[in-house]
């Protein structure tokens, strides 16, 4: 009689925030974990993509058979982008590619099967209302031009609209000015002529939480967390739902956004992660049938 052989099945599971982090789970347990480099459908094309998995991801991540590969990542939320990154993963992992939001992730993983509002407040930021099962209303971040209120990019761009004038206290301006080697008088082009300038806002939002403790820090930190509440949050039933929030904003403020949260009547859960990964592994060991 022929001996038949049972080939273990394994999911792959993705989030991409300001990095990637990779996680395969077989047999109800992670196996193997890596991080990358951000994977960005905005500003990669599919063969840009492929190249940074291909070339910064550990070769054990190749030599598996998944059953599924489950990516959330921000940038997903048209079609044409997801299949993008789609098309990419189908490429480099020969199996089941299903291509979600951030939003989603942070749901999934801070909510699991409860419902309530999510929050992403990371470089950008994101909200939406759950229903312990699906996203059902999401206000729209509008990007950092437009929106993304709470997010460190728009922290970054408040405290440079307050260097350029003048009303950033003076010590932070010449501390600034030191550190990324620039001036007062060439501030302005040098930020506006930027490839990315919102890079740039979030690595000026890295440096600032250096001075995090400073009172016009977390006056400019309150600041964006109410812009945040007050244009995102107030639209949902936000006073008879719990309120979960994950990136390194609300990991790094989090006693600041506690205290935007009790101004507004807002419950606000407090295990606040930089990712959501950990709740998301727990998430899809709970549901293999997704």
């Amino acid at each position: 009689m022929q001996k038949i052989i049972v080939v273990p099945l394994m999911r792959l599971i993705v989030e991409t925030g300001s990095f990637t982090e990779w996680v395969i789970i077989d047999n109800n347990k992670v196996v193997a974990t890596a991080n990358t480099d951000m994977v960005n459908p905005f500003s990669q094309s599919r063969r840009e993509i492929s190249r940074l998995i291909r070339l910064t991801l550990p070769d054990i991540f190749f030599h598996k058979k998944y059953e599924k590969v489950f990516y959330y990542g921000s940038g997903c939320s048209t079609e044409l982008r997801k299949k993008k990154v789609e098309a990419s993963l189908t490429t480099q992992f020969k199996a089941h590619v299903t291509v979600e939001s951030t939003l989603l992730a942070a749901a999934r993983g801070l909510l699991q099967d409860n419902a309530g509002i999510a929050c992403v407040l990371g470089n950008r930021s994101g909200s939406c209302h759950y229903d312990g099962s699906n996203i059902t209303a999401q206000v729209l971040s509008g990007g950092y031009l437009l929106g993304d209120e709470g997010s460190s990019i728009v922290l970054g761009r408040m405290f440079l609209a307050d260097v350029v004038k003048n009303m950033a206290p003076s010590e932070l301006s010449i501390d600034f000015y030191q550190h990324f080697s620039v001036s007062a008088n060439n501030l302005q082009d040098f930020v506006y002529e930027m490839k990315e300038p919102d890079m740039f806002l979030a690595e000026v939002a890295i440096y600032l939480k250096e001075h995090k403790e400073h009172p016009y820090m977390r006056s400019l930190v309150g600041r964006n967390f109410k812009e945040f509440f007050e244009r995102c949050i107030l639209q949902y039933d936000y006073k008879n739902l719990p309120i979960c929030a994950v990136g390194h904003m609300a990991h790094d403020f989090n006693d600041l956004l506690e205290e935007v949260a009790m101004i507004y009547g807002a419950h606000l859960v407090k295990s606040m992660n930089v990712t959501p990964m950990k709740g998301l592994v727990d998430y899809h060991l709970k549901h293999p049938e997704i």
